[in-house]
């Protein structure tokens, strides 16, 4: 008997014949979006789904879960070689995908990626920055002669405070 059908063996036991019952379990291990879920003493539940999409579209919206937290599994078709987390106790990062627009909030590093197909959050706070540290004014002085002033050398560390603030919340 093969691994699979050992493990669909075993999840029958567990839930009857009523297949899209809600099986809870532990994740032991996340790859890419799915994951692998004991249920029970020793148990493995490869190939998990974490997103529920009908089609595999990559526009989604992924909750990824936590090594070692509990989730509720169910099977979206009836079949138990079709399972896919419904609940999650602990979310590492969340991942929105639609039409070219992508959002993650990640908790491990603590920051958050905004972008699209064009620029990201963090490439707009970054060029505001050069921007603001290479302004420049056409000043006209009291001889009517024009003379270009920068940035006042003391704002400099304001922009670098303002640099490091954004870097440490924008992947």
């Amino acid at each position: 008997m093969s691994k699979y059908a050992e493990i669909k063996r075993l999840l029958k036991e567990i839930v009857g014949t009523a297949s899209n019952l809600p099986i809870m379990g532990e994740v032991i291990s996340v790859e890419g979006d799915s994951c692998t879920v004991k249920v029970g003493d020793s148990l493995e539940v490869p190939d998990v789904r974490l997103k529920a999409s009908i089609d595999g579209s990559s526009n989604c919206l992924l909750l990824t879960p936590k090594k070692g937290t509990l989730v509720r599994m169910i099977s979206l078709t009836g079949d138990l070689d079709d399972l896919a987390i419904i609940q999650i106790d602990e979310i590492e990062t969340i991942s929105y995908s639609q039409n070219g627009l992508e959002v993650l909030i990640d908790s491990t590093d603590k920051k958050v990626m905004i972008k699209n197909n064009q620029v990201s959050l963090v490439d707009v706070f970054g060029e505001l920055k050069t921007l603001m540290q290479n302004f420049s004014v056409l000043y006209v002085n009291p001889a009517g002669a024009p003379t270009p002033t920068t940035a006042n050398p003391a704002m400099l560390p304001n922009l670098n405070l303002f640099e490091t603030k954004f870097k440490s919340l924008l992947k």
